[in-house]
């Protein structure tokens, strides 16, 4: 890995710990992460399709009071840099970058937080850097290896026809068959997130406002998405085949609705993590802090707090 060369903190001081923006540059990129509150030290690492850190950074603001929050943007998202050869943007890369950032500070071990895809690149540093990592939460997260097609494509026919989300179904089906056109921008890769969204929600009808209010809000960057997608797939990576070997402690997070990463993936996981404990919110989606947020925050802080 290459060494971190120059730091920037957006108030001036040399602090990398220090509330603020914060641009680092790393393996090869300029990585940015944002520090946030006071307390023990989280990481909270963005999607690595290209949507960035915001989300996260406007859905966990509630854990400001009680720890240090430090948002990572993915390279090649947010306000990360991208690398020249855009075949390092595997997950596995990403990965690899948490550890540099890691070492950058002089953390002995981190605390991480992974949500969808960022769960996959939560297990990948989990299983790639197995003593550097106190506790791990993975919030509806992707498996790298292990796919639940069949019961994604169950809940689209199963709410084909249900007002809340028959367009959202529609968008998606024509994406998923290769009817759609290609992407050509961020604004049109972002009007699609924007157009399935009720998908991610078990009650559109009352979260899509508070939900496209902290994902639809920075562009969504198509370079990261198909650069990710290929360097992935390249790679072939099975996560599962490394989950016994994870010995951090590990919350897992589900949404009984979820339909991106359905409840088997969840299952799996604690399944083959042996210091993991399971939780389920029956009335969520893909984002279970804005759909039962009390209960998703007395779940988090209890696992963060504990022993």
């Amino acid at each position: 890995m290459d060494m971190a060369t120059q730091h920037r903190n957006s108030d001036g001081s040399s602090d990398p710990l220090g509330l603020g923006d914060h641009t680092v540059y790393l393996n090869g990129v300029n990585l940015h992460y944002q520090v946030r509150g006071n307390g023990p030290l989280l990481f909270l690492i963005s999607p690595g399709w290209g949507v960035g850190s915001g989300y996260l950074q406007r859905g966990f603001k509630f854990l400001q009071e009680r720890f240090r929050l430090l948002f990572v943007d993915t390279r090649g998202s947010g306000l990360s840099g991208r690398p020249a050869d855009h075949t390092k943007m595997s997950s596995h890369d990403m990965a690899d970058d948490l550890e540099a950032l890691r070492a950058f500070l002089g953390l002995s071990t981190i605390q991480l937080l992974g949500h969808s895809n960022s769960g996959a690149i939560a297990l990948s540093y989990a299983e790639r850097y197995q003593n550097r990592v106190d506790k791990l939460v993975l919030i509806d997260s992707q498996v790298l290896g292990f796919a639940a097609n069949d019961d994604t494509q169950a809940f689209l026919k199963k709410n084909a026809e249900d007002p809340r989300y028959q367009a959202a179904v529609r968008a998606a089906v024509s994406y998923f068959s290769g009817k759609r056109q290609p992407f050509s921008s961020d604004a049109e890769l972002s009007a699609y997130v924007a157009e399935i969204l009720p998908l991610y929600l078990a009650s559109p009808e009352k979260n899509l406002t508070l939900a496209k209010g902290q994902l639809m809000v920075e562009p969504i960057m198509l370079y990261a998405r198909a650069a990710q997608n290929a360097a992935d797939k390249e790679a072939a990576s099975d996560q599962m085949a490394l989950l016994d070997q994870i010995g951090a402690k590990v919350l897992i997070m589900v949404g009984r609705h979820d339909w991106i990463c359905p409840v088997s993936v969840s299952a799996r996981l604690h399944a083959g993590i042996g210091k993991s404990q399971l939780v389920m919110f029956e009335e969520s989606g893909h984002m279970p802090w804005i759909e039962e947020p009390e209960k998703f925050a007395k779940e988090l802080l209890q696992f963060l707090e504990g022993p």
